[in-house]
């Protein structure tokens, strides 16, 4: 890792916050869902939340996606009924699809089955890949290979398939309008990504909102769905855990912490005290290495 001091270690401050008013101590820890082997290892004030809990609490329970018992639905969720893609989305949007897949080889029988927004999710997740930013090295991922023989409990505050479904719930011109916006951010993602990663790394939440907002700019039902309910329906489970005796670390896409109706805005709403953590003393960060 950098030594201390250098520019890279510089502010790497994280985007996690220190709740209190509960009866534990308590952090909201901003995860990226895809990151890059470089991004390792992650700011201080992540293992500090870490080391603090007992219990880790996100998104999605550890292992829930790869349950056999979810599979049939999976594949229910995503795919569609009858016809094929190009019958649900103009000739347009699926010729640029189609060229897409020739680019970055895809194979175009499989987004012929996907629904429009599971199509724009795989160009999404494919165009990330190839700048390097990865499930396997997302935050999640990191911390769920962790907790075996950490002694820490877990959970989630959704599943896979509640996830999904939520997606299920966008009105076909919309879908198509997420699947077009994929395949334009493909040509920018480069950029876009870096911005996002730098200000999640430097704890930079206005830097890290606004471009989430740019994205959402022409989707305010898709941002209310995804992001605004989901915090406003996590936010009992959170106050049932910072009533109660066990130190939690929650871990969210950071997203959700950034922002108007984000969860730190309805938490201070109740009268929490969120402070988000600062860069720690070189022994400190040596400490958590």
């Amino acid at each position: 890792s950098p030594a201390i001091g250098s520019p890279a270690a510089a502010p790497a401050q994280g985007m996690v916050w220190r709740v209190s008013g509960g009866k534990a101590p308590f952090f909201l820890a901003g995860s990226f869902h895809l990151l890059r082997t470089g991004d390792y290892p992650l700011p201080a004030s992540y293992e500090t939340a870490w080391r603090e809990s007992s219990h880790l609490v996100m998104e999605i329970p550890p292992g829930d996606a790869q349950r056999p018992e979810n599979a049939a639905t999976l594949k229910n969720l995503t795919l569609l009924k009858s016809g094929t893609l190009p019958e649900y989305i103009t000739p347009t949007t699926w010729q640029e699809l189609t060229q897409w897949a020739k680019q970055n080889p895809y194979p175009v029988p499989v987004l012929q089955s996907m629904t429009p927004w599971m199509a724009g999710l795989t160009v999404a997740v494919a165009t990330s890949a190839q700048l390097g930013f990865k499930s396997e090295y997302g935050i999640e991922r990191h911390f769920a290979t962790r907790l075996p023989g950490s002694g820490k409990t877990t959970e989630g505050l959704e599943t896979t398939v509640s996830q999904l479904q939520l997606f299920q719930q966008i009105p076909a011109l919309q879908q198509e309008a997420m699947l077009r916006q994929a395949l334009t951010e493909a040509q920018t993602m480069a950029g876009k990504a870096d911005t996002l990663a730098n200000a999640w790394r430097h704890g930079d939440a206005p830097v890290l909102h606004a471009t989430m907002t740019e994205s959402f700019r022409d989707f305010p039902e898709i941002k209310k769905l995804l992001l605004d309910d989901r915090n406003a329906a996590w936010l009992p489970r959170l106050e049932a855990l910072l009533q109660g005796d066990q130190p939690t670390m929650v871990l969210v896409g950071a997203g959700h912490l950034c922002g108007p109706g984000s969860l730190i805005n309805l938490l201070q709403a109740k009268g929490y005290r969120c402070v988000q953590m600062k860069i720690e003393t070189p022994d400190q960060v040596k400490k958590a290495a």
